[in-house]
């Protein structure tokens, strides 16, 4: 399998993870999340595809799994299942 196919293998799934970059504030209890990425897993279970629409500013990449009654969360990369 070459990585065009793998790629597109992953992507048609739902993703397990998403990635926010986290800002915090002056106030200490009050931090803002932005959704920045998903992550898929990779078929043979040994690692994870992470796509990004932007990066992180100071590197930290927060990886959340995803809530049943999350919505959809696929919008973040519709443009990239064409």
């Amino acid at each position: 399998m070459n990585d065009d196919q793998s790629q597109k293998m992953n992507t048609n799934k739902k993703p397990l993870m998403l990635g926010y970059t986290v800002k915090t504030t002056n106030r200490q209890s009050k931090a803002y999340w932005n959704k920045i990425a998903a992550a898929w897993a990779h078929g043979d279970g040994e690692g994870y595809e992470v796509r990004m629409d932007a990066l992180p500013i100071d590197g930290r990449l927060v990886l959340r799994s995803i809530p049943e009654d999350q919505p959809e969360t696929m919008e973040l990369f519709e443009s990239d299942q064409a």
